[in-house]
């Protein structure tokens, strides 16, 4: 078996804690980076369209006014006053009005002119001809304005980002305690369990896939104590049924050979116990086959109920009138099920021996459709059952008055438990009764 390291790992708190803040942090970096590129063109986009707008005023202005003379004062006054980025104004290529020097001597001295320029500052321009002089109307902003606006925006940005950080940080203990420490609980409950074997309690109430679980454990715990129980009584009861028959073997074959008995009367009762110890030992076997799935698959098929019940009922009334008894059938409508044949006689055949042993005179079969299911109801005359009696009747090992091997009712119970019916015994009128439901089969299902 390969054991696993329990100091390697981190908890599982821990790492929903990690997880969530690395979620977090990734968050807000990859909101970062889409904010300062979305801000960068956002600013570019509207900065341009400005600087378009007011290209597009100016560019009418010299369009349809004559300026006598473009360096006046008039029209300095004029165009600086249309503006908010700055200006340079060539007339025939020469700069006659401007308002960034160091940009206008890039212009005129590098040797990539308007292409040296354009790695620092956002440009547009347009022509304009105003009789026959031709003006170049540039305007530029500085992008370090657009970085400005950036990191004051960054700032607030990351401000926010800090506060909603530590909000989302309390929030994210929160529910990974939430999540964390149900889990915690029932690895506590599953070690106490597996160490002390005492059935925990549902204590988790959160209304999800969690409670869920834990009701779940608590129910798996409970069906592990309650099949440890019933092993441990089913070897103990085992045990001291089989102990009986074999001292009796044993005593018998003693005193034949110390010449206590004779050979006859040792021999029957040799024999006798025998068979009973025979039959136990089958008794057992069937009923362990029958609750191991792995070892015994039922074999299904769809059947007509009235027609099985009749030939079982031929099959059983030979041994019913051997005793002196009278056995009737009395079927209603006919409806199909789907059972395991043999099986099914095999659990029938247990009730009809059992009402064979109590009867006086009479044990009926008798059936009734419900709405889902199809009544067998097996009736005898003989005595009643003790109310206290009842419900023990189908426990291993539990033998009436003339009982055998106590496995009979049993095995009964297990087949129709398996076959998806119900089984229960009732005193009523002049007798006792045991009435069997199954499901049957609708025409529908059939066609299926």
């Amino acid at each position: 078996m390969i054991m696993r390291n329990k100091n390697v790992g981190l908890r599982l708190d821990r790492r929903l804690f990690f997880s969530y803040i690395a979620i977090i942090l990734i968050t807000i970096t990859t909101s970062f980076s889409l904010f300062t590129i979305a801000a960068n063109l956002h600013f570019r986009f509207r900065i341009e369209e400005s600087m378009k707008e007011q290209l597009s005023v100016i560019a009418e202005n010299i369009r349809n006014k004559p300026y006598y003379h473009p360096a006046s004062t008039v029209m300095s006054e004029s165009l600086l006053k249309m503006v908010q980025s700055d200006l340079i104004l060539l007339q025939d290529g020469v700069a006659s009005q401007y308002t960034n020097s160091e940009a206008l001597e890039i212009v005129t001295t590098h040797p990539d002119g308007w292409n040296a320029l354009r790695d620092t500052h956002l440009i547009v321009f347009e022509s304009v001809k105003n009789g026959d002089i031709i003006y170049d109307i540039v305007l530029l902003t500085d992008k370090d304005m657009i970085l400005s606006l950036n990191k004051i925006n960054l700032i607030v940005l990351f401000i926010t980002s800090l506060g909603s950080m530590l909000i989302a940080t309390f929030f994210g203990v929160y529910a990974q305690n939430t999540i964390s420490r149900p889990i915690l609980d029932l690895n506590h409950k599953v070690n106490d369990f597996r160490h002390n074997l005492v059935p925990p309690q549902a204590t988790i109430f959160t209304e999800d896939e969690i409670q869920d679980l834990d009701e779940n454990l608590v129910h798996m715990a409970e069906v592990i104590i309650n099949n440890d129980n019933n092993r441990k009584s089913f070897f103990e009861n085992t045990s001291h049924e089989l102990k009986t028959p074999l001292m009796s073997i044993r005593g018998y074959a003693e005193g034949l050979k110390d010449g206590i008995f004779s050979i006859d009367e040792a021999a029957e009762v040799i024999l006798n116990e025998s068979e009973s110890l025979r039959t136990m030992v089958e008794s057992i076997l069937y009923l362990s086959k029958l609750e191991d799935a792995a070892q015994n698959q039922y074999q299904l098929h769809i059947v007509d109920i009235n027609d099985f019940l009749t030939g079982f009922y031929y099959k059983m009334n030979g041994l019913v009138m051997e005793r002196g008894l009278k056995l009737t059938l009395n079927l209603s409508d006919s409806v199909e099920v789907r059972i395991d044949d043999d099986k099914m006689i095999r659990a029938l055949s247990n009730i009809i021996t059992n009402a064979v042993r109590y009867a006086e005179n009479i044990i009926d079969i008798r059936t009734s459709v419900e709405e889902e299911f199809i009544n067998i109801r097996i009736f005898n005359d003989g005595p009643q059952v003790l109310e206290e009696d009842l419900q023990h009747l189908f426990q291993r090992f539990y033998k009436g008055d003339k009982g055998q091997s106590g496995l009979g009712l049993a095995i009964f119970q297990s087949i129709i438990i398996a076959h998806g019916g119900k089984v229960e015994a009732l005193n009523v009128d002049n007798g006792f009764c045991m009435n069997i439901q199954l499901p049957y089969v609708r025409k529908e299902q059939v066609k299926k």
